[in-house]
């Protein structure tokens, strides 16, 4: 198992966009509709230990916050989506009783993580994720702003780049959470890395990796659909 990076550092500028840290969850106490709270480590490991446990509301969502049911201040966690490929993606814990899933995973907002307690911040990378930290990351950035990328949905992935024409690049990338996973083989694609409708891209963007003089290896924020605002 590799521990490739413990944070995912998120630029405090006026970017207006919710980062979202993956962690394994399971449930440990149901408080509400929405309301619960999960262990971030398989709880036989610790005796089932209440003080571990991490209380969230998974109905604060971004899907709730572009419906204006709350302030995107209050998002805590990310929504359940549909991937690449139609794979189930994000937050999976919930969010309703009585559907609730006793085990999952939860993407916890990053201003949500940093005022947890220390000993309840979840590892980054998780235990047993053969990976980098940024392949456990999502992003949204909000609707309704004055930003190429508003209502953009974008997902972590690790990436190298294998050839350049212009801001076109071809870029291997593997699996999330999977890079560092002995024989485990990425895929090959053609990007344009300067196209917010590709993947995060622009100013103070999640995504690392780039043409000329930028890195060849590293994070790329492929695009993960939309989001939109109600009006």
């Amino acid at each position: 198992m590799s521990r490739a990076g413990a944070l995912i550092t998120v630029t405090t500028v006026d970017i207006e966009r919710c980062v979202f840290t993956g962690t394994p969850a399971f449930l440990g106490r149901i408080d509400g509709e929405t309301r619960c709270a999960f262990w971030s480590q398989e709880p036989v490991d610790h005796g089932f230990d209440p003080a571990l446990l991490i209380e969230v509301d998974l109905g604060r969502t971004p899907g709730a916050a572009a419906a204006k049911e709350i302030g995107w201040a209050q998002v805590e966690v990310d929504d359940c989506f549909s991937g690449p490929n139609g794979v189930v993606a994000g937050s999976t814990l919930g969010p309703r009783w009585p559907e609730l899933q006793l085990a999952g995973a939860v993407y916890l907002e990053a201003g949500f993580v940093a005022a947890l307690p220390a000993a309840l911040r979840p590892a980054c990378p998780p235990e047993g994720m053969s990976g980098h930290a940024y392949e456990c990351a999502t992003a949204v950035y909000w609707p309704d702003i004055e930003d190429p990328r508003a209502g953009n949905r974008y997902a972590g992935h690790h990436a190298e780049i294998r050839q350049e024409q212009g801001t076109l690049a071809r870029v291997a990338v593997w699996p999330p959470g999977r890079s560092l996973e002995p024989g485990v083989e990425p895929v090959t694609m053609w990007i344009d890395l300067a196209s917010g409708e590709q993947c995060d891209a622009g100013p103070d963007a999640l995504t690392t990796i780039g043409v000329g003089d930028g890195p060849k290896a590293g994070a790329l924020f492929l695009i993960s659909g939309r989001i939109a605002a109600e009006r």
